[in-house]
């Protein structure tokens, strides 16, 4: 996940039109096929024993981006139901369908709330969902619904960002900066973060608390654990994955995604004190002059980045 300056953290959750970009899709690009080590995901399976899952419940599924990672460590012939309030996700893609079908699974879509789950108590042996949790008002609320549709001895798995944690991460363009800069941009992070919170659209850094969240709704068995990914972006930029993690890093500076980011912004500094918002919009309309030092850096080969993010994975089961 890219240093950025127009942080890459997606909107409140809500319903758009068809040919409007979806949840997550805002921000999102082909990076995101890349968030997570196959070794890693092939460890964590063995540890929940994910071959003895078939009936599966993907909550804010956009893509199915996490659901096929799980997929081929899942028993056999899976039934999966991706859930999503995004009619443009929920009413289905046939292409995943048949990828899903071309590894022996099912793939049905189903159209959402995670605070309010459409379906019987005890129905799912895995229920689980990725950067999703992070969005919602009320997070405890929609854990509560994954707890009460899966099956007595069932899993829920969640996987959620600290991304104050990775703001505080140097790229080249922060290893420039002095530290009164970096503790602004810092400041800037977190103040929108805060904004976000109080106005009800989420906190992005809700991985830190993920665990006790789990333990409030009373599951059983809670175990946390990091992703060990840290893939670093290095001139001459090779490989694909390198070539996606900075192509959604130029996506951000684009026009249209800067203004869309400021418009969430322009929400969250009403939640906040005059100091505060006055602080945010400052240190936004500076916005150009600091994208023209990175793109300075990008195109002198002089961009570097370390490639880690700190995303928690967190499972439990629920008591039989």
């Amino acid at each position: 996940m890219t240093s950025s300056l127009t942080p890459a953290t997606p909107a409140a959750v809500s319903t758009h039109a068809h040919n409007a970009l979806g949840h997550s899709e805002e921000y999102f690009g082909a990076y995101r096929d890349f968030w997570w080590n196959a070794d890693f995901l092939q460890l964590i399976a063995r540890r929940w024993q994910l071959q003895h899952y078939r009936r599966v419940l993907d909550v804010g599924c956009g893509q199915c981006h996490w659901s096929r990672l799980l997929l081929p460590y899942l028993a056999d012939q899976p039934q999966i139901t991706g859930l999503d309030r995004d009619i443009k996700w929920s009413q289905g893609d046939p292409a995943l369908q048949r990828r899903f079908a071309e590894q022996g699974a099912s793939l049905v879509f189903c159209q959402g709330d995670a605070v309010c789950l459409p379906y019987a108590d005890d129905s799912f042996d895995l229920v689980t969902c990725q950067t999703v949790l992070i969005h919602l008002a009320d997070p405890l609320a929609a854990l509560r619904e994954m707890h009460r549709v899966a099956k007595p001895g069932g899993r829920v798995i969640c996987a959620e960002p600290s991304n104050l944690a990775n703001a505080g991460m140097a790229s080249a363009l922060e290893a420039g900066m002095t530290p009164a800069e970096r503790l602004a941009a810092y400041r800037y992070r977190l103040l929108c973060e805060t904004g976000k919170r109080l106005v009800g659209e989420g906190d992005s850094s809700l991985g830190d608390g993920l665990a006790s969240l789990f333990r409030q709704v009373g599951f059983a068995e809670v175990q946390s654990y990091l992703s060990d990914k840290a893939t670093p972006v290095l001139a001459p930029y090779g490989g694909e994955e390198a070539q996606a993690d900075l192509a959604d890093l130029r996506e951000s500076m684009l026009p249209e995604r800067v203004a869309l980011w400021d418009s969430h912004v322009a929400r969250w500094v009403t939640a906040l004190s005059r100091e505060d918002a006055d602080f945010v919009r400052t240190y936004a309309a500076d916005v150009d002059a600091r994208h023209a030092r990175l793109r300075a850096l990008l195109e002198s080969g002089r961009y570097w980045y370390g490639g880690a993010a700190v995303m928690y994975l967190v499972s439990a089961v629920k008591a039989r």
